[in-house]
């Protein structure tokens, strides 16, 4: 009884050994951002679309600026692209 008392000791310790080396490791090596995902990418780009669809032709800047001013949490380039495909670009 002894040994299997020590032995699911030795594991539980060894267990927390390697989540607690995981968790320096992470904290110290953090993961580089790869960008927005497709999903978000592909909301931006609606958002940007229904914002301009019944709108008058505008110019570039002025989309850009539009878009910053309405879709603060949106990704820019995409709903730029969603905005110029409403507008018939």
């Amino acid at each position: 009884m002894r040994s299997k008392r020590s032995f699911l000791v030795l594991l539980l310790v060894w267990v927390l050994a390697l989540f607690l080396a995981g968790a320096v490791w992470r904290a110290f090596h953090p993961e580089k951002a790869q960008g927005p995902s497709q999903a978000r990418q592909l909301a931006s780009r609606q958002d940007g679309y229904y914002l301009c669809l019944h709108r008058a032709r505008m110019s570039d800047p002025a989309m850009r600026a539009l878009i910053a001013r309405r879709l603060r949490d949106d990704y820019p380039p995409a709903a730029l692209l969603g905005c110029q495909e409403a507008q018939g670009r």
